[in-house]
C-alpha cells in the first residue's frame, strides 16, 4: 500500500493448517518476513482455528521440512504475547531473527472490547517493525509484515486498515477509510468482514486520536 512517498507492506494470510505449514514457513522465508501478526487463538470456542505452526514454550524447537524453529523468549501483556524467534534453513545453515506477536482477545466475527489494550498491541506491532526494518539493508528492507487470523481476512483485513490509518495520522496523510479499504479489497476480496469491524476500525482511531489530545 502506498502511502505518500512510503509503502506499507503486507501479506493478509490464512492461519497455517497441518498441510499447509511448511508452505507457510516457505512463504515467511522467500519474502523475507521479520514480523508475524497473529490475531487467533489456536482453538476458539472448541474449534480449531490454526495450527500451532510455532513452538509453544520458550527454549522449544520445532522441525518443519528443511527449517527449524527455536523460540527464545516471550514477553506477555495483557492483550497480546510477543516471541522472538529464530528461524534457520538447515539445508543452507542459514538463520533469521523473527518477531511473532499474537493478539490474543479476539473472537472471530466480532471485536475487541478493550480499545486501549488493541491500541497498545497496534503499538508494539509498529515499534517491532520499525526496530527490524531498521537493522535491514538492500532488498531485505521490503520486508512484508505476515498478518493472520483464521481466514485471513476479517481482522487480518481490520488490523491492516487500522494500521494504514493509524500511520495516516502520524503522518498528517489523508484519513479516508473507505478508499483505504476500497484498495486493499481489490488486492484482497472480502477484506473486512462485518459491519462491525468496520466501525470498530473508526472507534480505534477516535480513541487514537483522544489519546493524543487532538480532539
Amino acid at each position: 500500500v502506498a502511502l505518500g512517498t512510503t509503502q506499507r507492506l503486507y501479506i493478509a494470510a490464512q492461519g497455517p493448517l497441518p498441510n499447509t505449514l511448511y508452505s507457510f514457513w516457505q512463504m515467511v522465508w522467500e519474502h523475507h518476513v521479520l514480523v508475524i501478526v497473529m490475531l487467533t487463538e489456536v482453538q476458539e470456542q472448541g474449534r480449531d482455528k490454526c495450527f500451532p505452526y510455532w513452538p509453544q514454550e520458550d527454549g522449544n524447537k520445532l522441525q518443519i521440512g528443511e527449517f527449524q524453529l527455536v523460540r527464545n523468549f516471550s514477553l506477555c501483556s495483557p492483550t497480546y504475547i510477543t516471541c522472538s524467534l529464530t528461524l534457520c534453513r538447515v539445508t543452507s545453515h542459514q538463520q533469521r531473527s523473527l518477531w511473532h506477536i499474537q493478539y490474543t482477545d479476539w473472537p472471530d466475527h466480532s471485536c475487541p472490547q478493550d480499545t486501549q489494550g488493541f491500541i497498545a498491541f497496534m503499538s508494539e506491532v509498529d515499534a517491532v517493525r520499525r526496530h527490524t526494518l531498521g537493522s535491514l539493508e538492500g532488498s531485505q528492507c521490503t520486508s512484508p509484515v505476515v498478518v493472520h487470523c483464521s481466514a485471513g481476512v476479517g481482522r487480518s483485513g481490520a488490523v491492516i486498515l487500522c494500521d494504514i490509518m493509524l500511520f495516516c495520522l502520524d503522518h498528517n496523510q489523508p484519513v479516508d477509510l473507505p478508499k483505504a479499504l476500497t484498495r486493499l479489497r481489490l488486492q484482497r476480496m472480502l477484506t473486512v468482514q462485518t459491519l462491525a469491524q468496520y466501525k470498530f476500525v473508526y472507534s480505534v482511531l477516535i480513541q487514537y486520536l483522544k489519546n493524543s489530545r487532538l480532539i
